[in-house]
């Protein structure tokens, strides 16, 4: 079974939600780009049953525009979110939702415009 990020990220560009252009990324963003989009980990919680025959992963995605590109930054958060919001990404995955209805949004230290959902999955136990 592939990496939880490699079937949500193969799944993102077979949609098409990540912009031409843009830097895609699993488990790292770099400092020195504006636009791009990145992947991230965020642990799970335990199984529903006994068998644990279930996996209930969870994951962030993460969406950075330069300085002042808010809407920029929004639509391309939309889209992905759009594009994940109760999928079922590759074989084995029963379903992918997000834990909030909007972005939550910060400017890093460079002020550039930065906004995250997170998610949480139910996949078969591989």
């Amino acid at each position: 079974m592939n990496l939880l990020l490699d079937d949500i990220r193969a799944y993102l560009i077979a949609q098409a939600a990540i912009p031409s252009g843009w830097g895609f990324y699993s488990g790292y963003i770099p400092d020195d780009q504006d636009r791009t989009v990145a992947l991230f980990e965020t642990g799970g919680y335990p199984s529903e049953t006994l068998g644990r025959e279930n996996e209930r992963v969870t994951f962030q995605t993460r969406v950075r525009a330069g300085r002042l590109d808010y809407l920029v930054c929004h639509q391309v958060w939309k889209d992905i979110y759009d594009a994940l919001r109760d999928s079922t990404p590759a074989a084995g995955y029963y379903l992918v939702q997000s834990m909030h209805a909007g972005p939550q949004v910060f400017n890093d230290d460079r002020g550039r415009t930065n906004m995250t959902s997170n998610w949480k999955v139910l996949r078969a136990k591989g």
